[in-house]
Parts: structure tokens; C-alpha cells; sequence
């Protein structure tokens, strides 16, 4: 069993508009060793929380602060571990019928039938808490995905080729044109065992893509910037590929959905979920009397 840990605490309590009183206080505490300190305000009075590992610390550091006008109170409390009770709080997500999504293994139940996958949730680029993904992961799980290509643009954590990966996907590309995406694609393909033949990632454009085509292509960015790539992921799609567009306002979509008939793209399946709308398209085929 672990020992328990105690703080000896510090209260400062003083007049939260005496700002020159707040800066004698901090440059006095600056010169006594502490664990640091927490604040909060209340009905103009500002209590000052600072943690010593010992006594005599909080002893120096009253006798610095007693001849100003603050009212000290010193007390011993058992220190909180803030990275369990981080951990605490944690939880997986469950999306659809087939993933679910958690900042660690550990939170995901050994009987689960579900495919994990496993994001930190401190990350910016998509952990699958937000509607966007979530859509695209329920759209994902209605496809036969077993043995395909898949193609994920501006793939920021990696979640939805990773998803793509889990459902079978013989190699899935992720890339995303942001600098900072590189390290988190990466460290969740570590993090999701996944072999890096099976999911490359780069940072670029459609441009960088070497040739070929895919047979599922996601795209969970915004209309601004999925309408003008449009064309050029088309032209990657696969005969009989799907696409799937993901990031869409519901009160947009129907711009959206005229954009991919445009490029031969017909509606084939949609979500929404709250003000967010996500759709799978598929290529028309070629009237070989009109070749349109």
C-alpha cells in the first residue's frame, strides 16, 4: 500500500484589488522553496493555497509574509495525486456498433468485442469525442472495407485510417498538410500497433501522392477546403470506391451534395448528429451513349 503523502499548506488570504500587495506576495514566496501554489477569489478576497514538503519550509515562508496585511493560516493536508485523479476521470468512448475509442488501452474492457483505438484526448486533431469523426467512423463500419485501399485526406490524429486499418484495409495512406499532425499520425500508429507498411503517412498535399487509386477515401475537414480538392481525390477514387465527406454543417450539405454530382458522385448513405452531417458517395458509371 502507498504512504500517504502530506502537504503542509499555506493560506494567504488579502484584499484581491491590492495589486502591488499580489506582487510583494509572489516575489516574497519566489525566494522560499514550495511545491507550488493554487488561488482562487472569492467576494473580493483572494485565498492563495501554497504546498511545502515540510514544515520548516511553511514556517520560513509565514514569518516572510506576517508583517503584511494578509491573514496566514497553516494546516497539513493529505496531497492529492492530480495525475490519478486525471486518469479517474478518463473514459472510453464507444462509436457505432463496431469501435470504441479510449485515451488508453487500459480503459477498455479485455471481453470488449469492439475494435479499439487508442488516442490521447489531450490531442487537437481528432479523438473521435466530436461529431464529425464519430459520423465518419459509423459510415466506415457499413463498408466492405476487408482487403481495399484506403485513403485518408488531412487525417490529423489518424483516427479514421486507423479505423480503416482495424476493419481489414489491406494498406491505408494518411496524410494531412499541418506540420503538428505528423507526430500525433505517428505516435497513434505506434500507440495502435499498427505496421507501418500498412498505414504510411506524410505530410503534403493530394499532389504527393505517388499514383494509384483507393477503393474508400475519407475527407473530415470543411466544405472550404473539401470543395476545391474535390476533383483532384476523385481522380483517385477507385471504379466502384466509395468516398466518404465528413465535417459538413447540416445546413450545407446540400452544397456539398451538388458539388459530388458535378464530379459523377451520387449520395449513397448519410448521418447527422446534432448540427453536423456526413455522407458516403460512389461514382456514377459512364452512359456509354452520352460518355457522361
Amino acid at each position: 500500500m502507498t504512504p500517504r503523502q502530506i502537504d503542509r499548506v499555506l493560506e494567504i488570504a488579502f484584499d484581491s484589488s491590492d495589486a502591488e500587495l499580489d506582487e510583494v506576495i509572489q516575489t516574497r514566496l519566489f525566494l522560499v522553496p514550495n511545491r507550488g501554489s493554487s488561488s482562487c477569489e472569492v467576494n473580493g478576497v483572494t485565498v492563495l493555497s501554497v504546498f511545502f514538503d515540510d514544515a520548516l519550509e511553511r514556517e520560513n515562508a509565514r514569518v516572510a509574509l506576517e508583517n503584511l496585511d494578509v491573514v496566514l493560516n497553516a494546516f497539513d493536508a493529505e496531497r492529492t495525486n492530480w495525475l490519478e485523479k486525471y486518469e479517474q476521470s478518463l473514459e472510453a468512448i464507444e462509436i457505432g456498433e463496431r469501435f470504441i475509442v479510449a485515451p488508453d488501452r487500459r480503459l477498455v474492457a479485455v471481453a470488449s468485442l469492439r475494435l479499439p483505438i487508442v488516442v490521447p484526448q489531450e490531442q487537437a486533431f481528432g479523438t473521435g469525442s466530436h461529431e464529425t469523426t464519430a459520423l465518419c467512423m459509423t459510415l466506415l463500419e457499413t463498408l466492405d472495407v476487408d482487403g481495399r485501399r484506403g485513403l485518408d485526406v488531412g487525417s490529423g490524429s489518424g483516427i479514421l485510417a486507423i479505423a480503416m486499418h482495424l476493419l481489414g484495409a489491406r494498406k491505408v495512406i494518411a496524410f494531412d498538410n499541418d506540420t503538428d499532425a505528423y507526430g500525433a499520425l505517428r505516435d497513434n500508429r505506434v500507440r495502435n500497433d499498427v505496421p507501418e507498411q500498412s498505414l504510411p503517412i506524410f505530410i503534403g498535399g493530394v499532389e504527393a501522392l505517388r499514383g494509384g487509386t483507393f477503393d474508400v477515401i475519407t475527407m473530415n475537414i470543411i466544405p472550404e477546403v473539401i470543395l476545391p480538392l474535390l476533383s483532384d481525390v476523385v481522380a483517385r477514387l477507385a471504379a466502384g470506391g466509395v468516398l466518404i465527406l465528413s465535417g459538413i454543417l447540416v445546413i450545407t450539405s446540400e452544397e456539398v451534395i451538388a458539388a459530388a454530382a458535378a464530379q459523377r458522385l451520387r449520395l449513397t448513405d448519410s448521418r447527422t448528429r446534432g448540427e453536423w452531417w456526413a455522407g458516403t458517395f460512389q461514382m456514377r458509371p459512364v452512359n456509354p451513349e452520352t460518355r457522361q
